[in-house]
C-alpha cells in the first residue's frame, strides 16, 4: 500500500472530522432519514429508527468518503475530475455495502438474501457514485497529485483543498503555519525542514520565524523602525537584521 496516498486520505479525513458543517450535513439527513423510515424502517419504533439511521449514516459516510478519497488519489491525474470521482464512488460503494450489513447484522441479526443483496450493492454503488460526483462537480479541487511529484513536496502535507501556490511559513510554537492561496494549515515539523520542501519556489527567510514566497511580496513598510514586507494577504511579515541584506538583494525593499 502506497503510505504517500493513506497518509494524504488520513489528512483529509482528519480535515473533513473538524469541519462542523460536515457533522451538520449528516446530523440533518439521519434526521430525514430516520423520520421517513425508507426501506421498510418505518415499522420500527422511533427511538430504536432514529439511532439505527444515525449508525447507518455515519457508519457509511465514514467508510465511503475514506474510500473514495483513497482512489482519487491512487487514480491522480489519470483521468478528469468527474470520471475519477464516478470510478473512486463506485468503488467505494463496496465497503459501504458492507457496513450496511454489518449494522443490520449487529444490530437486528437481519441477512440479506443473496438477491436482496445483490440489489443492495447495485443501490450503494449508485448513491455513493452519484454523492461522489456531486461533491467533484460543486467542490472542484486540485487533481489529487500524491503520486506526481508534487512542486513543492511540502503542499504534500496538506489537506487537498489548502494546497495551492505557496505564500507564507511562519513558526507556531513546535509547528509551521504555511500559508497558501487557498488556506492555512499547521504542520508538525521544523522551519528548517519546511523550506526545505519548498522545491523549486523562489522564496527567502526573513526572520528565524518567516519564510517568504517572493511573488506573495507586495512591498515593504517601517513600523517603528522595523522593516516589515506586506505580502499579497494583507499580512506584514517582520523583517529581522541579519536577514536584512539578503531582503535587499532580493530586491524586496525600497
Amino acid at each position: 500500500m502506497n503510505h504517500t496516498i493513506l497518509q494524504s486520505t488520513l489528512r483529509e479525513m482528519r480535515t473533513l472530522a473538524g469541519d462542523a458543517r460536515s457533522w451538520i450535513t449528516l446530523t440533518i439527513i439521519a434526521l430525514l432519514v430516520g423520520m421517513i423510515g425508507p426501506f421498510g424502517s418505518f415499522d420500527l419504533p422511533l427511538h430504536i429508527r432514529l439511532p439505527y439511521w444515525a449508525a447507518v449514516v455515519v457508519v457509511t459516510a465514514i467508510i465511503g468518503t475514506a474510500t473514495a478519497s483513497f482512489f482519487e488519489l491512487l487514480l491522480g491525474t489519470r483521468l478528469p475530475p468527474v470520471p475519477r470521482a464516478l470510478v473512486a464512488g463506485s468503488i467505494a460503494g463496496l465497503p459501504v455495502v458492507a457496513c450496511v450489513i454489518g449494522v443490520n447484522q449487529l444490530a437486528f441479526g437481519w441477512s440479506f438474501p443473496t438477491r436482496e443483496a445483490a440489489s443492495l450493492t447495485l443501490y450503494c454503488i449508485a448513491i455513493s457514485a452519484a454523492v461522489t460526483v456531486l461533491s467533484a462537480v460543486f467542490t472542484p479541487r486540485e487533481a489529487p497529485t500524491a503520486l506526481a511529484d508534487a512542486t513543492p513536496a511540502l503542499l504534500s502535507r496538506m489537506p487537498l483543498h489548502q494546497r495551492g501556490r505557496l505564500l507564507h511559513l511562519a513558526v507556531a510554537d513546535h509547528y509551521v503555519e504555511v500559508s497558501t492561496d487557498r488556506g492555512t494549515a499547521l504542520l508538525l515539523l521544523r522551519l528548517s525542514d519546511a523550506m526545505r520542501e519548498t522545491a523549486q519556489i523562489a522564496g527567502l527567510q526573513v526572520h528565524r520565524s518567516h519564510w517568504v514566497a517572493l511573488d506573495a511580496v507586495r512591498g515593504c513598510v517601517r513600523e517603528n523602525g522595523k522593516l516589515l514586507l506586506e505580502l499579497e494577504t494583507g499580512k506584514r511579515v517582520p523583517v529581522s537584521r541579519s536577514y536584512t541584506d539578503a531582503v535587499k538583494a532580493a530586491g524586496l525593499t525600497l
